[in-house]
This record gives structure tokens, sequence and C-alpha cells, in this order.
């Protein structure tokens, strides 16, 4: 028994028929421990990105997981901080299965601060690893870990990979495999963003939302109503708004600004940057963030 009170680990040979099908994909597959129940991977979508994503993305990544888990997807990522764990988080929230594969033995399963996420990923999934339980992290086992999350899902989504991240190792993986390959795009100046950008110069296919990637893997899926998208509602809204407002808006984009970083753009002065910054705070369409900046909420989180 885990010190995290997961499930006794079990061991799948090659040979076990309940051996993931995906993971014979590839050449050094071998033996597997599992925590928790393993569920069927027919419709299992890989979401991997930084640990260091920002708050837009991993909210985004949140409502994306948990709208392909409405739709019967299960999740497979790293368990990792950052987009991994919104993409778990975001599975859960939707009722679904997710599978965490680690690059950790099952007794001190890594990052030791995901211990109460991986206690519900087991209880709604399952653990996975190729490492033996007693097992520490070590460099190595972070890329055999991403080359099985890709056998693993028949797709696999990116959000914010920067130039050398490892998440490109697995969607390096899925290419091999001939498994379709999304990115979440985001803004060219963004370096957490480099990595992605390179993969859809490559070919990969934009991710805007869940019914991007059902319509290639479960096409005969009925059509999700898209949280991690703006709305066409949603944009309708900023109608309402005079064009000071609009200004303010579109200057904030989507990384957002400080106030004096408002006024260089703008050229107002900061009693009318505050104001106006003031008056969208408070009817939910702005939030602060760290430094001193503000930013735009998330689509699905703006006032109808």
């Amino acid at each position: 028994m885990s010190v995290m009170n997961l499930p006794p680990p079990e061991l799948l040979l090659p040979l076990d028929p309940r051996y993931p099908a995906g993971a014979r994909d590839l050449k050094d597959h071998g033996p597997l421990r599992v925590a928790g129940e393993l569920p069927s991977l027919e419709r299992a979508v890989a979401i991997v990105g930084t640990r260091r994503a920002d708050p837009e993305a991993l909210d985004f990544t949140t409502e994306l997981a948990r709208e392909l888990a409405e739709a019967g997807c299960v999740i497979v990522s790293g368990g990792a901080l950052g987009v991994d764990a919104a993409a778990h988080r975001g599975a859960l929230m939707g009722g679904g299965r997710t599978v965490a594969v680690l690059a950790s033995g099952l007794v001190k399963p890594y990052p030791p601060a995901h211990g109460p996420l991986f206690e519900n990923i087991s209880r709604s999934g399952a653990l996975v690893t190729e490492a033996p339980d007693e097992a520490v992290v070590e460099g190595f086992r972070f890329l055999h870990r991403n080359r099985l999350i890709a056998a693993l899902a028949r797709a696999t989504i990116v959000v914010q990979a920067p130039k050398r991240s490892g998440t490109l190792s697995t969607a390096a993986v899925a290419d091999k495999l001939k498994r379709p390959v999304w990115v979440v795009p985001a803004a060219p100046w963004d370096r957490r963003a480099e990595g992605g950008l390179a993969l859809l110069h490559g070919g990969a296919r934009i991710c805007t939302s869940a019914g991007d990637v059902l319509s290639v893997i479960a096409p005969e899926s009925r059509e999700v109503r898209s949280r991690s998208a703006p709305s066409r509602q949603n944009t309708n809204n900023l109608s309402k708004f005079d064009d000071t407002t609009r200004s303010a808006l579109d200057a904030l984009g989507g990384r957002g600004r400080t106030v004096d970083e408002l006024c260089q753009a703008t050229g107002w002065s900061a009693p009318k940057a505050l104001s106006v910054l003031t008056g969208l705070e408070m009817e939910g369409w702005i939030e602060g963030r760290s430094g001193g900046r503000y930013g735009i909420v998330a689509p699905h989180r703006r006032p109808k």
C-alpha cells in the first residue's frame, strides 16, 4: 500500500490481455505497473505541456479536458505540475476517467505535492509507470514516460511547449506512431509557445476546442458546447462597450499589462487607465494577476 493511500500496484505483462494495445506499438514496450483500474483507451487523448503554463493556458486546458471527458474520452497525461495537472483535474471535473503516466515508482509518486490528485486519479482511472515501485525520479525516466503517454493515446494535444520542452518528445513519438498531433495556438512572442509553433510549422493540427479533436477521433460524438473557446455570444457581448473600453481590452491582449504598460499602449493618463480597468474588473471581464498585471478573463468565465 502506498503512503499516498493508493490501491496496491498490479503488474501488467505484455502478454496479458489487459495490456494496452497502444503500448505494444513501442518497440521497447515492457511490463507496466498500474495503481487503479486501467480504462479502455479506444478514445484516449493525451494533453501535455509545460509545467510553467500561464493562468489562461491552465484554464483552457482544464475546460478542454472536461469537455473531452464529458464526450467519453479518457484523458492521458504525465501527472506533472502545470498543464498535466490541469488536464487530469479537468477530466475529473467532467466525471470522466484519466490516466497519469509517471516517471517514478508507485511507492513515492512524483511530484509528491500531487498526492491528493493521484489518489483521485487512481479512483477514477489509473496511475501507470514502467518504473519499479521503489524507483525515484531520474532524467531518463521522463523521456520513457513521454513516449508511453503518446503510445497510450489515440491523439496528442500540446498546450504551451517551450522550444526545449520535453513535451515535444511526446509529440515526436505520437507522430512516429502516426497518431494525430494538435497544438493549441498561442502568441508568437510567448517563449512558452515556441515549441508548439514549431510543431504547427511542421504540420500539426490547430486545436481551439474539443470539437476539433472529436471530429477526427470520434466523429459520431454529439457536438459539444465548447467552453474552452470563445463563443459567438461572448464575442458579441463586446458590442456593449464604448470605444474606450474596447481599446483597453484590445491593448490588454492575451498577455495582460500593468497600468503603466496600458498607459504607454493607449496614451492614457494613469487615473483614466485605472478607472477603465476598475470598471472592467467589477463587471468580471478582467482580473488582477501577479506582478501588478491585468488580464482578460477566459471566455467561458466571462459574464453572459
